[in-house]
């Protein structure tokens, strides 16, 4: 009988052994406004994650898109602080006053590339020259490639704004628009587009790339082909979640993001806005007006109004944009 106990016993031990429960992942909710097969979450987000995913076992990375935990683009920022979505895109620009540097990337015929604005904007950060994250850690930064101006209304060059309502995405688009006589328009994606299929709108500042997302191609009959600033991406972290995670997997996130996901990113954009332009190039149904380098050169210059406003109203201003020629500087001295 003492031998039957001490076997039960064994195998009881045995049992609990085998039923230990192995270390729970945490859970981290990765939550977009747009949907799946968007540029940022299929070429940059998803792969972020498949990546993270391949070196550790210590989070999942479980993907919510098209704004099921929370539709709205201007609200994103306040979803991912307060906790609501563990990990969100943000646009800057649609969230006013919340990262006054981030101006910068939309300064027209500043950066020339999606990987000139992606690089340059992590360095900025990684040189604590940009702010307003309180509450939530900076997983990566990454950008479209600059914007294009979109005409429903055709114009020979950009004399032709004068009068003009045009789309802009934030302050310093429309400023720049307003420089050149139009009347500037802030509204999101879906806003334009019901504003140009009404006729209430004659154009519209965006890249290829969205243009393509939100289905904006067939509402437009001219593109011109112009660095009009781009439009600078963020993907966050509630803090409190980044806080919680093991070491070991701040570190792996981390390595797929940050430069990586900058260099990932505008390339990705950089490439998808070549195929989306080469398209519609074929198509031939939406007329692309080009600019030689002397005429770019000569609207950039008078863009230098715009560049010196934005300084001056910026605190800090000065320091940022100083270092974001330098680095653009050596970007473009390495090529």
């Amino acid at each position: 009988m003492k031998h039957l106990r001490t076997a039960l016993a064994g195998l009881a031990l045995a049992g609990g052994l085998a039923a230990a429960p192995v270390a729970a992942q945490d859970l981290v909710k990765v939550g977009t406004f747009v949907p799946e097969q968007s540029v940022g979450v299929a070429r940059v987000i998803k792969p972020w994650m498949e990546a993270v995913a391949a070196d550790t076992d210590s989070v999942r990375l479980q993907g919510f898109w098209g704004g099921t935990l929370g539709k709205d683009p201007f609200k994103q920022f306040e979803l991912v602080r307060n906790g609501i979505m563990d990990v969100s895109w943000v646009l800057p620009s649609y969230t006013a006053g919340q990262f006054p540097e981030m101006g910068v990337f939309e300064l027209p015929f500043l950066f020339h590339t999606a990987e000139e604005a992606s690089v340059v904007g992590w360095k900025l950060h990684e040189q604590g020259l940009l702010t307003g994250f309180d509450g939530v850690h900076v997983v990566g930064f990454f950008a479209a490639e600059p914007n294009a101006l979109f005409m429903k209304t055709k114009i020979d060059d950009l004399s032709g704004l004068d009068n003009k309502k045009i789309r802009a995405v934030g302050g310093i688009h429309a400023s720049w628009l307003e420089s050149l006589g139009a009347a500037s328009e802030t509204l999101s994606s879906a806003e334009m587009n019901e504003a140009l299929n009404r006729g209430t709108l004659d154009g519209a500042v965006q890249g290829w790339t969205g243009m393509n997302t939100f289905k904006s191609l067939p509402l437009v009959d001219q593109a011109h082909a112009i660095a009009a600033g781009a439009i600078p991406f963020l993907l966050l972290m509630n803090q409190a979640k980044w806080d919680a995670l093991p070491a070991e997997a701040q570190e792996k996130i981390m390595m797929h993001g940050g430069l990586a996901m900058a260099e990932m990113g505008g390339a990705a954009y950089t490439d998808i806005g070549d195929e989306i332009r080469a398209k519609v190039i074929e198509e031939g149904r939406i007329e692309i007006v080009e600019y030689s380098e002397d005429q770019l050169a000569s609207w950039a210059d008078q863009a230098q109004a715009v560049h010196q406003a934005w300084i001056d109203a910026t605190p800090n201003g000065q320091a940022v944009y100083d270092a974001a020629v330098a680095a653009l500087k050596d970007m473009r001295g390495s090529m």
